[in-house]
């Protein structure tokens, strides 16, 4: 019985160094993954935001069209109120 017992506990401490051994490499595992997804996200990332760059470039330049075309319609809508003003303005004379 005593040389159950002694056998026992070498086995036990190599179990436990293969289980610990078992979880570095998990470990050393995990982190690759990790950081290969850490970079994935950082590409990613770099693309959206030189898309986002790109698009707000396009809506401040549409924006800008836009505030163009409104501009000239409001001075296209004065300039006929003026020349019905002054008709009418002619006509009372």
């Amino acid at each position: 019985m005593s040389e159950n017992v002694d056998d026992a506990a070498p086995r036990i401490l190599m179990k436990i160094q293969d289980d610990i051994a078992a979880f570095r490499r998990d470990v050393t595992d995990f982190r690759r993954e990790v950081a290969d997804r850490l970079d994935r996200i950082e590409t990613v990332q770099k693309r959206e935001r030189r898309n986002s760059a790109a698009m707000l470039v396009m809506v401040r330049g549409t924006a800008a069209v836009y505030e163009d075309r409104l501009t000239q319609i409001e001075i296209d809508r004065i300039v006929k109120l003026e020349d019905r003003m002054a008709a009418v303005e002619a006509r009372l004379r």
